[in-house]
């Protein structure tokens, strides 16, 4: 399946050398003069400006219109091929890349099947060891504490509180 290439480059620089009186030019005069109409149409003559700049075909000026475009005097260096030309290019191609025969490609080494206490055996080598938990002292209960000799101090609750107070 082949597919037309797209003949706005050629009419933008077309319409930009018959026009070269008029210059310097706007985006939107430039889309005008080439009668692009949709969007799509003056997204690619938009392209077509910015290819023809990189190619040094015209040079952008910024200006407080925004940026303006003017013929540099050079050609543009793509050389656009017939569909004939195109063809012998495939076809060359083609042929090349009969010729140069492809090494062929070599397959990775099966891993081997492993028995199913081995892979058990494997799986329990990469569990890791639970940590060891540190003892921790007892603490001693109150009525050890009291034993001791301790005291506890009972403090009021909140409403023992407000009992008394009433």
């Amino acid at each position: 399946m082949t597919t037309k290439t797209n003949p706005t480059p050629a009419t933008v620089r077309a319409w930009l050398t018959e026009n070269a009186i008029d210059a310097p030019w706007t985006s939107l005069a430039i889309c005008e003069g080439c009668g692009a109409e949709t969007a799509d149409q003056r997204s690619a003559v938009r392209d077509a400006l910015r290819y023809c700049v990189a190619a040094g075909f015209l040079a952008r000026t910024e200006t407080k219109i925004g940026p303006v475009f003017q013929l540099t005097g050079q050609g543009m260096p793509r050389v656009v091929l017939t569909d004939a030309e195109r063809k012998q290019r495939q076809r060359e191609r083609d042929a090349r890349r009969v010729r140069t025969p492809r090494p062929p490609r070599q397959r990775a080494p099966a891993t081997p099947k492993r028995s199913r206490a081995a892979r058990v055996e494997m799986q329990a080598a990469n569990t890791p060891v639970p940590a060891k938990v540190k003892a921790m002292p007892t603490v001693e209960t109150l009525e050890q504490f009291l034993a001791r000799g301790g005291r506890v101090q009972r403090l009021p609750t909140h409403w023992e509180q407000m009992e008394r107070a009433a």
